[in-house]
């Protein structure tokens, strides 16, 4: 049957029936109500044990945990965290497949694959009685307000609520909000377990979220802030060789990354374009500015890697511009990553979380933004929205380069400002977790926490 219709057809009808799945009638009937009927046999908030032993996390996806580099920032500084305070703790990362689940085994973690489909609350219910977590952390990240799929973002924050009810003590960590939620997802807010913990990874997303839910949350910065870097690795000491390279010879070194979803709908055209105009623009500004480039890779996902933008870029520059242009073509940790950012003058990037490591590492940022998410970021920092620029604005004439030529005479005074506010940075990362710790625990954390970045 499926090969008598055409794939036009078949695809319209996908998108037909994903657009009445997202649907407050929809979300009621096929999630709310299957989520209600899997709780009503768990004991409500069960007292958890005197010693604590489990974590589970719930990352932002749970089909490719490893691949993404900003859910494994979040999972490992916040586990990272977790295990100074609680040495003995066994962490589970949900997945959805094998293949995602033999990722969290490389990472050192227990996979839980419960995220299955057809997705089952009350399956899921099963194992959360088997594992019986003290503790879970569940990646909000940018989807819980629904910008990608309402029913996804519901599925986890009622996951949260059912390990909630199982007596574990639960934190969603700082996540953004957009000035467009999916109105579906209203009800599941409201009917959340109120030990489930809810932060707000900026003030722009916490007063939006507080408009659309009425529910109390708290205001941290991205969990991801705390991630330690990895300085001692062969390909991190290969590129920083590659760095001290460029500085030996009097210029600077600057981070470029954009990438496949800097337009939610997949537009070859639009990317083409956007590889053309930065091409012509980091030439020029080369030779009239003694800049460098490296163009370096945060999510290696195969639909939307970053290096399906990067790689055709690299190629553009590589014959004009020789040394001055070195592409990270191996695939890096989220650590190695961090690791690298603290070595340049400044990034450029479309990635929140690239943005994240450079500015951890107290290095300034001009964001390439989507989703209007980076405005609360650069805020906790005080730095300039002149320093933001949307794809569309990219798109114009020569704005990319004005914009660039911006950076490269500012960047010195915005690492200055960074660096300033850092400190106050990190301890609002570190209220992730401190819903979760014992007064002990608390004491132990801040002074991990401190030698971070």
């Amino acid at each position: 049957m499926k090969q008598l219709i055409p794939v036009p057809v078949r695809r319209q009808l996908r998108g037909w029936l994903n657009s009445a799945k997202n649907t407050p009638l929809a979300l009621d009937l096929l999630e709310l109500r299957r989520w209600q009927i899997a709780r009503k046999d768990v004991g409500v908030n069960v007292a958890p044990r005197n010693n604590p032993r489990r974590l589970v996390v719930l990352p932002s996806d749970p089909w490719s945990v490893h691949q993404s580099r900003g859910d494994e920032a979040m999972i490992e500084a916040a586990t990272g965290e977790m295990k100074r305070a609680y040495p003995d703790l066994e962490v589970y990362i949900v997945t959805a497949t094998p293949a995602a689940s033999e990722d969290v085994r490389a990472m050192g973690f227990k996979p839980l694959e419960l995220w299955r489909q057809p997705f089952s609350y009350e399956t899921v219910a099963q194992e959360l009685s088997l594992t019986r977590p003290d503790f879970g952390l569940v990646l909000g990240a940018d989807v819980l307000d629904g910008y990608y799929s309402p029913v996804d973002a519901a599925r986890m924050l009622l996951v949260a609520d059912l390990m909630a009810a199982f007596g574990a003590k639960v934190s969603v960590l700082g996540f953004s909000f957009n000035s467009r939620p999916a109105k579906a997802l209203r009800e599941v807010f409201r009917l959340l377990d109120p030990g489930v913990v809810l932060n707000l990874r900026d003030a722009i997303s916490l007063q939006r979220f507080d408009d659309f839910a009425c529910k109390r949350a708290h205001l941290v910065t991205d969990a991801a802030f705390m991630l330690t870097p990895r300085t001692d690795t062969a390909a991190v000491k290969q590129i920083g060789t590659a760095i001290a390279g460029q500085r030996a010879q009097g210029r600077k070194v600057f981070v470029f990354n954009i990438h496949p979803m800097l337009f939610k709908k997949p537009e070859p055209a639009k990317l083409r374009q956007m590889i053309d105009l930065a091409a012509g623009a980091m030439e020029r500004l080369s030779r009239e500015h003694d800049a460098s480039w490296l163009l370096l890779a945060h999510d290696y996902r195969p639909e939307i890697a970053d290096d399906n933008c990067l790689r055709p870029l690299a190629a553009r520059l590589k014959p004009v511009l020789g040394d001055r242009v070195y592409h990270v073509d191996q695939a890096l940790s989220a650590g190695e990553i961090k690791a690298v950012v603290g070595l340049v003058d400044g990034v450029i990037t479309g990635r929140m979380h690239l943005a994240i490591a450079a500015l951890g590492q107290g290095t300034p940022v001009a964001a390439i933004t989507y989703q209007d998410k980076f405005q609360g970021l650069f805020a906790h920092f005080g730095i300039s929205e002149s320093l933001l620029l949307s794809p569309s604005q990219f798109l114009m004439g020569d704005s990319f380069e004005t914009f660039l030529l911006h950076f490269l005479g500012t960047y010195q005074a915005a690492g200055a400002q960074v660096r300033q506010a850092l400190p106050d940075v990190m301890d609002l990362s570190r209220a992730n977790i401190a819903p979760l710790l014992s007064e002990s625990a608390m004491r132990i954390v801040p002074e991990a926490g401190g030698k971070v970045a």
